[in-house]
C-alpha cells in the first residue's frame, strides 16, 4: 500500500480507510510533521481557526469511541467506533468559531483531508470521523466536554492514524463522465 517518493495523484488515489492497525507507536516528530502539513490547508478569509488534539490516553481514546457509538447511526452500525482504542494516536481536528468566518465543517475538514494524505504518503494508515453533525449537537457537545474545549471551539473530525494492518479493497470508481457536467447540470 505504502510507496516511497509518490507522487500527489499516488498519495490521493492509493489513500485508503484503514481501522486495523499494528501495535507500533508514532514517534511524535512524525506526528508534529502531519500538523504542520494541516496547517498550510485553505480556509476562509484565511482565518488558520484550527486546534489539534492529540490523543494517546487509552482512557480518552476510549471515552471518544463510547461517544462516537451512542450516537452511531442505524446505516452505519457496522462501523462502530471500537478500533479507536486500537490506534496509537487519535488527532481531533477542532476550529475556532471566531476565526472560522461562518466556515467551521469546511475549515476542520480541508486541514484533515492534509492530515490524511500527509499520513498516506509516510506509511500510516487513518480514516475519516466526523465529530460534528449540524443536526446532532449532543455528539459535538459530550466531545467538547471530554477534551476541555471552549465554547469557541468546536471539534469537527476524528482521525484515527497507526501503521496499517489490514490492506483495504480498491475502491470501486465512478467514472468521471458521470459526475461532470458542463455549463449545467444534465444526468447521464
Amino acid at each position: 500500500m505504502f510507496k516511497t517518493n509518490m507522487g500527489i495523484d499516488g498519495i490521493i488515489k492509493g489513500r485508503r480507510s484503514v481501522r486495523k492497525y499494528k501495535n507500533k507507536g508514532i514517534a511524535d516528530s512524525l506526528i508534529e510533521e502531519l500538523l504542520d502539513l494541516a496547517r498550510y490547508a485553505p480556509s476562509s478569509m484565511n482565518g488558520q481557526p484550527w486546534h489539534f488534539i492529540v490523543v494517546r490516553s487509552e482512557k480518552t481514546k476510549k471515552k471518544l469511541a463510547d461517544i462516537k457509538n451512542r450516537y452511531c447511526p442505524i446505516e452505519k452500525q457496522s462501523y462502530k467506533a471500537d478500533f479507536l482504542q486500537n490506534a496509537p494516536v487519535i488527532i481531533v481536528v477542532c476550529v475556532d468559531k471566531e476565526k472560522s468566518y461562518g466556515r467551521e465543517v469546511e475549515n476542520g475538514v480541508l486541514a484533515t483531508a492534509n492530515i490524511m494524505l500527509g499520513a498516506h504518503s509516510r506509511g500510516l494508515g487513518s480514516v475519516y470521523m466526523s465529530a460534528y453533525k449540524g443536526d446532532e449537537l449532543e455528539l459535538s457537545r459530550e466531545i467538547r466536554e471530554m477534551l476541555k474545549l471552549p465554547a469557541t471551539v468546536d471539534p469537527i473530525t476524528i482521525v484515527p492514524l497507526g501503521y496499517p494492518d489490514e490492506t483495504p479493497e480498491l475502491k470501486d470508481i465512478r467514472d468521471v463522465e458521470e459526475m461532470v457536467s458542463h455549463e449545467t447540470f444534465s444526468k447521464r
